[in-house]
């Protein structure tokens, strides 16, 4: 496995942090990409300690940085055998009614947007590959989300629709896509909006990181895993 090459979005906490640790003792190069360089660093010091490391500043929302990304890594690489999808946000949980339309678009621009862009331009990469796969960090609907989630939750099931749909039409191809979608996490994205909440109620992302690269280097089936 330690010729594997690798591209981690949200790479500079949480999970995506995580991922890219673990990753790191089974993979011969993990591009890390976040906006924050300096919580990149922290990472790329980590990682370097078992494979090689490329730290890549984006954001995800500019137009042709994802397109540019793609470009730069076939011209070096001409492949990529693991796609992480990690980046998103959440800002607030409120009735629909109280939503703001700046914010719900700027969760629509990265959380569902940014993604799909990422799978059309590293979808030749992914193909180059003799067997690649795709890990993305998503959410699933359930009951502890009838209320307040609407800004966040129905953003999240089209992307799973999204990727379900992109598995299955790649069926029969070298790609595997899995959606996972972990229970509660301690992250400083939870902490947003849901300060205040008993830590020892909720999984922490390292944990969570070691059962997701673990599936990625499984021999499962696209699909759908929900990570408790």
């Amino acid at each position: 496995m330690k010729h594997l090459n690798c591209l981690i979005t949200g790479a500079s906490s949480g999970i995506g942090k995580e991922i890219a640790i673990e990753l790191s003792y089974f993979v011969k190069h993990i591009y890390i990409s976040a906006r924050n360089v300096k919580k990149l660093e922290h990472v790329h010091d980590k990682v370097i300690k078992n494979s090689e490391c490329t730290i890549v500043p984006l954001n995800l929302c500019e137009e042709n940085g994802i397109e540019e990304l793609a470009r730069n890594i076939f011209k070096k690489d001409k492949c990529l055998d693991i796609l992480v999808l990690s980046a998103g946000i959440i800002n607030q949980l409120s009735p629909v009614e109280s939503i703001e339309l700046k914010k719900l678009n700027e969760i629509i621009n990265l959380n569902y947007i940014s993604n799909f862009r990422m799978l059309k331009n590293f979808h030749p990469l992914l193909k180059s590959s003799s067997n690649s796969n795709i890990a993305l960090i998503s959410s699933i609907k359930d009951s502890s989300k009838d209320y307040y989630w609407g800004i966040y939750q129905p953003i999240m099931t089209a992307l799973n629709e999204l990727f379900t749909t992109y598995a299955k039409e790649n069926r029969s191809t070298n790609i595997r896509t899995n959606i996972f979608c972990p229970k509660a996490v301690n992250t400083s994205l939870r902490d947003v909006i849901m300060p205040g909440e008993n830590k020892n109620n909720i999984s922490d992302a390292r944990s969570v990181a070691k059962k997701i690269v673990s599936h990625i280097f499984s021999k499962a089936k696209s699909g759908i895993i929900e990570i408790n």
